[in-house]
């Protein structure tokens, strides 16, 4: 038989000649990797005439002895790493076939390189006896066989030493040198075993042609090493420092962006989750300033106001308004026009987006500059106060609005407590947030540890509904106050059958 093994960590799957088997994501697959960077169907294996085959069929490429492959023969064990070189490790190992015997060949015999004039007999190549005529095979299986003579005198000169016992040396063309044997070889190889070395251990040639060098997430990775210092070269001689927040605060704010959509695991990010995405930051970007900066102005406590329920309407209420509106505005459409309804955690993440932009809009417009303008003043407290502003600013008001985005899609699904989901998913965010601006009034001295508190409150929110997002909405699926489902048996129930008494 001619099977071919496969060996992934703990599984182990066997194949048969006549099937054709597919590596991949995909469940169905003969042979199932759990890992992002590797495609649904990523490798086929099929038997042919020549044997097994291996023919990739993913987008990051498969690979072989560290080198990209698009087909390859299995002829014997191998090991495969799939999208990466450091990817999913396979070993294949197909069953060895039975040697055929092969036709007779003569030894062959050893020149001497010149002009005409008798030849040299080459030494003699024992042949498998066991098979009755002279080829190659192991000493002892059969008489020696000599190689045919060459035409040609040999050319004096130094001896050219071949392998140990196979027979005298053989002159070679004059001008060689002295006799070249295995230790010679050894010396004449020493001087690019450096570079043989180096190019071994800093593959660059190799780094350049390798396809999994230009997947996106290395890509990205590439593109933001290299944004803060590319950034000095315009930023070096700007005296705008609102467009330095923006810099800095949008470089950071996609970091926050993948964290969180780590932490929710909403799904995979379609067409139109893009879209709803860029709609929620285009929103943001016109209700800032028609919204939110004329409530504020009006409403807004002053910042040594001690007044906790006017830092709640007056702050709290505005922005929180601000960052739910699209979200909120956004699901309904979906739901009227569309008949769709998003997962809740989707909706949640979407609303963090809402937040995030929000806090990159802010502080870079107000804080930055004005931490910017105390550090060149010499205020001590400018430094940190700049870092938590680029850092933090946009991770607070995101995790405000996720909490937000999750009443709000739980409304939006299941209708019957829609108001009061909607009313609820409002009202957590703003009381935290007006808590948080009244415990920066002075209200506590110069005391943060209050902030901090309410700080760390916000983050466990936010934490305990990312986590346990869809056991709630699980709860709330089967839960009939929330389903719109009466709790009162149907009268069809109560009804007996045709027939009995």
């Amino acid at each position: 038989m001619h099977e071919l093994t496969i060996t992934y960590r703990d599984q182990r799957v066997v194949l048969e000649p006549g099937h054709v088997a597919t590596i991949g994501r995909l469940p169905d697959c003969a042979l199932v990797i759990d890992d992002p960077r590797v495609s649904r169907e990523h490798v086929r294996l099929s038997w042919g005439p020549q044997g097994w085959m291996l023919e990739n069929m993913g987008r990051a490429g498969t690979f072989v002895f560290g080198q990209p492959v698009t087909q390859f023969s299995l002829t014997r064990p191998v090991e495969v790493q799939l999208a990466a070189l450091d990817g999913p490790l396979l070993r294949l190992e197909p069953a060895a076939a039975p040697a055929a015997p092969g036709p007779a060949d003569p030894g062959p015999g050893v020149p001497g390189p010149g002009g005409p004039g008798p030849g040299v007999p080459g030494p003699g190549v024992p042949g498998p006896g066991a098979y009755g005529s002279p080829g190659y095979g192991p000493p002892g299986y059969g008489p020696a066989v000599p190689g045919p003579p060459v035409p040609g005198p040999a050319v004096p000169g130094p001896a050219v030493h071949g392998p140990a016992g196979y027979g005298p040396a053989m002159p070679g063309p004059p001008g060689w040198g002295p006799a070249v044997g295995r230790a010679s070889a050894g010396e004449r190889a020493s001087g690019s075993d450096a570079a043989s070395a180096l190019r071994v251990l800093i593959p660059i040639r190799a780094w350049v042609t390798d396809p999994t060098l230009r997947q996106w997430p290395k890509l990205l990775v590439a593109v933001y090493a290299l944004l803060p210092v590319i950034a000095l070269v315009p930023l070096q001689s700007s005296a705008d420092l609102k467009t330095i927040g923006w810099v800095y605060s949008l470089y950071i704010a996609p970091l926050w962006a993948l964290v969180f959509w780590w932490l929710i695991r909403p799904g995979p990010i379609g067409k139109l989750q893009a879209g709803i995405a860029a709609i929620i930051v285009a929103a943001e970007y016109i209700l800032i300033p028609a919204l939110t900066i004329p409530w504020e102005t009006n409403l807004a406590p002053a910042d040594t106001s001690h007044n906790l329920l006017a830092w709640i309407t007056g702050v709290g209420l505005a922005e929180e308004i601000t960052k739910a509106l699209p979200v909120l505005v956004l699901a309904i459409v979906l739901l009227k026009a569309r008949k769709t309804k998003l997962d809740v955690r989707m909706w949640m993440f979407l609303a963090t987006l809402s937040g995030l932009f929000f806090g990159v809009y802010e502080s870079s417009t107000v804080y930055v500059p004005h931490a910017l303008q105390a550090v060149s003043a010499g205020v001590v407290f400018g430094v940190p106060s700049l870092l938590e502003r680029v850092f933090v600013d946009g991770l607070q008001h995101a995790l405000w609005a996720g909490v937000a985005g999750f009443f709000i899609g739980l409304g939006t699904n299941y209708r019957r407590r829609r108001y009061l989901l909607w009313l609820l998913g409002l009202a957590i965010p703003a009381v935290l947030h007006g808590l948080n601006d009244w415990s920066l009034s002075g209200v506590f001295g110069t005391s943060l540890w209050p902030w901090i508190l309410i700080q760390a409150f916000s983050v466990f929110l936010f934490l305990g509904y990312a986590s346990s997002a869809h056991a709630i909405e699980e709860e709330v699926r089967h839960t009939p106050i929330f389903r719109g489902e009466s709790m009162l048996i149907e009268l069809s129930q109560l009804q007996k059958p045709p027939g009995e008494g």
